[in-house]
């Protein structure tokens, strides 16, 4: 048993020891921060790369530290700079006004894997049941064999301890929280089983810290310096915070003062309701602006806000996430009220814009590999392959995967690529984050001859890495200092995607532009498509990604489609991370082109739709599509729904034929393959559709994507009661094959069916035309 006793020990001094002397006087910017790097032994961090990056422009700079470990920072022009040392990226901001001069100074204890567990995403508490256990422990306690004592201390800025607040240590590998509270001496003590890792609460603040418990039994007390709310903080009857302040508001330690001014919508930012939600929870804070347009709130330090209005999500984002010390912000909300949150019934579908979810991204199942040293396998199963005297239909599930094979570059070319990324408002949190992630391995994956340039876009477009030689340290910094806010301009930054993969493009390399959105942009559909024709004839070629359920699906669609790339779907944030795979391999080894699939079949059953993937030639007695690029990630699903007529006990002998045909780019030959099955009679009454419970997911995406198709068609007929009764059985219909029991990922579109129900109830009501 060991005591390691540390009386005043605060993480945050522990690895930053922050000094800083800013001095503004009204000339040209001239700003100097002085860093010194030292290592965890506390020896000076000599080589050390240190690097700043301007957050709108992307204008990066470079530096070295000293055998000192110092290195001086001279910053000449106006903006927000993001600091990295070494690989603790976005370790500080520098704001540097235009028109000021100033210096910075601050000690730096390089800890990348300490820096990395402070600034990950927060858990989403949602996923978890929380078992907690309440410790009573006394300044006796100790640690036994299997636990550590863990003493938190709490002061204040004066050093005086806080009596009787609650703190809570989080584990979310054993969904178990430990609860106590501070005694006379400010002390909250808890038994920990060792090797585990905490979040710390306190007084109802998530995530203020963490603790990690080692693997010997220590006695572990850390002080933290700590303010209370010096303020009411209540829920509603919504569910929502709010704040009621009997003085004048200040910030406190683990609060900053954010003021917002709000102007725009229809009464110019006076009186207006808004919103503010985090990440990672479900809180949601409401204000109202006074009568110049402004509200003030406390928020929690570390966190982003979204804010919204009644009729705009996402209007701006509230980045706390580099705080430190006493923190005060102003910041200007436009609000613009999105006519497609109050004015629902002119956004109804149409036959131009249909929307239409990818059933592959709702497909749970992995395909197996072949067995045999054939590329490509085929999967060929029934939802269920029983039929009966009542049956009126039966749905064919075609699988393909793919065997990843070792020798891959004698397949591959070098990429000419162009990533056009949405950094939107509507992007912020587990979207960005993602973002950052999949961005960061595939940055890892490309090779010296590729060829690669980032676009950002919100309200207006920059390139942030163009002509460059390959760089990945200048790639990891640009994506580091990614953040979200602003609108959505799309064209702007495809504008900019085709003319700098345009710059290297030649017939050996695979150009390509890279677009990822959750959203609209202003420019209509037609206009995008039409000026991005030049390009397409050019050989360049989109691969669209759309995040969320929110984003111009019809756009999207159409571009990949109509360039020869390919079309991502990433519903969950998850997603962006599987799209960025998936594009991975297939610009980089194609094993196989001109996959083309013919299904025949027999006078018993008649074929009524293909769902997944788009069909190209439909003839008597039989049906094909095709899928022009084959990757080793490929795990494909198509769905072929037959009527049945007058089913008999001889169904069985009607045999369908699926024919597959492929040229295998490594072998350098074309391949074929032949599959069959057939339907079985059963005397059982009940031979439900469906008997798989994740084909039945599957299966309610296709049918929402046909019932979508039809309320456009209905909707440009402006039959609009006769829309709602297609929702209506559509909603039923899912409700049957679904058991009333509804997956997570269901619940939002059937939540956008019942919305789409009252936007037709006000076309009814309105007569709009």
């Amino acid at each position: 048993m060991v005591d390691q006793t540390n009386l005043h020990m605060t993480k945050f001094l522990a690895t930053i020891a922050l000094c800083c002397a800013l001095t503004i006087s009204f000339s040209q910017e001239n700003y100097t921060y002085s860093l010194t790097v030292f290592k965890q032994d506390q020896s000076p961090f000599s080589g050390c790369p240190v690097s700043i990056i301007e957050t709108s422009s992307f204008k990066r700079k470079t530096f070295t530290t000293n055998g000192n470990g110092q290195v001086i920072i001279k910053i000449d022009s106006a903006g927000t700079w993001m600091l990295n040392v070494g690989d603790m990226r976005n370790y500080r901001k520098l704001n540097v006004p235009k028109g000021t001069s100033g210096s910075g100074k601050a000690i730096v204890t390089y800890d990348v894997d300490r820096w990395n567990r402070l600034n990950a995403p927060p858990t989403d508490r949602g996923l978890y049941a929380i078992d907690d256990i309440p410790q009573r422990l006394n300044y006796n306690a100790m640690p036994d064999k299997s636990h550590e004592l863990f003493e938190l201390q709490l002061l204040s800025d004066k050093k005086k301890p806080f009596y009787s607040i609650p703190v809570t240590l989080v584990c979310f590998e054993n969904a178990t929280s430990y609860s106590a509270y501070t005694d006379e001496q400010g002390i909250a003590r808890f038994k920990l089983p060792l090797n585990s890792s905490f979040t710390i609460d306190i007084d109802g603040a998530e995530d203020f810290d963490y603790h990690d418990t080692r693997d010997k039994p220590y006695r572990i007390r850390e002080t933290i310096t700590y303010s209370r709310l010096n303020f009411e903080e209540v829920k509603n009857v919504d569910g929502d915070i709010e704040q009621f302040f009997k003085e004048a508001p200040k910030p406190i330690s683990n609060r900053v003062m954010v003021t917002l001014t709000v102007v725009g919508g229809d009464k110019s930012g006076i009186h207006e309701d808004i919103y503010l939600t985090t990440d990672y929870t479900n809180e949601r804070y409401h204000g109202k602006t006074n009568g110049n347009g402004q509200v003030a709130f406390l928020l929690p330090k570390k966190k982003s806000f979204h804010v919204n209005f009644k009729y705009q999500k996402d209007a701006d984002v509230i980045d706390l996430g580099h705080f430190f010390g006493i923190g005060y912000m102003n910041q200007t909300i436009k609000y613009d009220p999105d006519p497609r949150m109050q004015f629902p019934e002119r956004y109804l579908p149409t036959k131009n814009e249909v929307k239409s979810f990818d059933i592959n991204n709702y497909n749970k199942k992995l395909y197996p590999d072949t067995e045999d040293d054939e590329l490509l396998n085929v999967h060929v199963k029934w939802g269920n392959n029983k039929i009966n005297s009542g049956s009126k239909e039966a749905l064919l599930e075609l699988g393909f995967s793919v065997k990843d094979i070792k020798d891959k570059k004698s397949i591959s070319k070098p990429l000419n690529i162009c990533f056009v990324l949405d950094k939107s408002g509507s992007m912020s949190g587990p979207k960005i984050d993602m973002l950052k992630g999949a961005m960061v391995d595939f940055i890892a994956k490309l090779r010296p001859e590729d060829r690669v340039g980032i676009v950002y876009f919100d309200t207006e477009a920059v390139l942030a890495y163009g002509d460059q030689k390959m760089d990945q340290n200048h790639l990891k910094d640009i994506v580091a200092a990614l953040s979200a806010g602003g609108g959505t301009s799309i064209y702007e930054g495809l504008k900019l995607g085709y003319e700098q993969v345009s710059k290297n493009t030649t017939e050996n390399s695979v150009n390509r532009v890279i677009l990822l959105t959750d959203g609209y942009g202003s420019k209509p559909v037609d206009y995008i498509l039409e000026q991005s024709e030049k390009y397409f004839k050019k050989g360049i070629s989109v691969s669209t990604i759309g995040v969320g359920q929110g984003y111009n699906a019809a756009l999207l669609s159409m571009i990949s489609k109509f360039s020869g790339g390919l079309e991502h779907q990433a519903i969950e944030s998850e997603g962006i991370t599987k799209a960025m795979d998936k594009e991975f391999e297939s610009l980089l080894y194609p094993l196989a082109t001109d996959l083309k699939v013919k299904v025949k079949y027999n006078n018993k059953i008649i074929y009524k739709t293909l769902y997944g993937i788009p069909e190209a030639k439909n003839s008597d007695n039989m049906v094909q599509f095709n899928l022009e690029k084959v990757y080793s990630s490929l795990n494909r699903m198509a769905l072929m729904k037959f009527k049945i007529e007058n089913p008999d006990k001889d169904i069985d002998k009607n045999v369908i034929s699926i024919e597959i045909s492929y040229f295998d780019e490594q072998k350098k030959q074309p391949v074929k393959i032949i599959k069959q099955t057939h339907l079985e009679w059963t005397d059982e009454t009940d031979a439900e559709l469906i008997a798989d419970r994740e084909l039945k997911e599957t299966y309610s995406i296709a049918v929402v994507n046909q019932a979508y198709k039809v309320l456009a068609d209905l909707c440009d007929g402006l039959k609009y009661n006769d829309a709602k009764k297609t929702i209506n059985q559509t909603l039923k219909s899912l409700k049957d094959v679904n058991s009333d029991k509804y997956t997570a990922e269901l619940v939002p579109i059937i939540e956008e069916l019942r919305g789409y129900l009252k936007a037709l109830d006000r076309a009814i009501i309105n007569g709009v035309k």
